[in-house]
């Protein structure tokens, strides 16, 4: 085997032994990043717990919703309050997760079962998209939420 066979062979050899980590690292990051987008709900909706929330959030986060951009701050203004009596169980099916260095976006359909005092038992579906970037400490943060309401849910 000449030289230039062995540098191929080795980078081949190398380059194979290395996907197997690198699909791993992909799996895990979308993954955590699946998690966060179910992390932003529960802690919106059932938790009700602004702190968090907000530790989910970029500073310079954006909601995008029924043609109106929204801050953090008008966002929260929206949590549920004790006396709305509000219930919801969330299911997502990611139609599409990508990562780009410390920047990521997912495109998912959000299906929830909602209960309130003043509407009683609703269905809803909304197609989302959500974008990420990753911070200090390879923290992965929630910059923008674009939601579309479908007719049907």
């Amino acid at each position: 085997m000449n030289r230039k066979d062995f540098i191929r062979t080795s980078a081949l050899v190398v380059g194979v032994a290395a996907v197997p980590g690198a699909i791993r690292a992909a799996a895990d990051e979308a993954a955590v990043l699946k998690m966060l987008v179910a992390d932003y709900y529960r802690l919106f909706f059932v938790e009700v717990d602004q702190d968090k929330y907000r530790g989910l959030l970029t500073e310079d986060y954006l909601l995008l919703e029924h043609g109106v951009i929204q801050d953090v701050e008008e966002d929260v203004a929206f949590m549920p309050k004790p006396a709305d009596q509000y219930r919801r169980v969330d299911a997502f099916e990611f139609k599409s997760l990508n990562v780009h260095g410390d920047t990521a976006y997912a495109v998912y359909v959000l299906q929830s079962d909602i209960e309130t005092k003043k509407e009683g038992a609703m269905k809803r579906a909304w197609l989302e998209s959500m974008i990420f970037r990753r911070g200090p400490g390879d923290r992965w943060k929630i910059a923008l939420l674009h939601s579309t309401k479908l007719e049907k849910a």
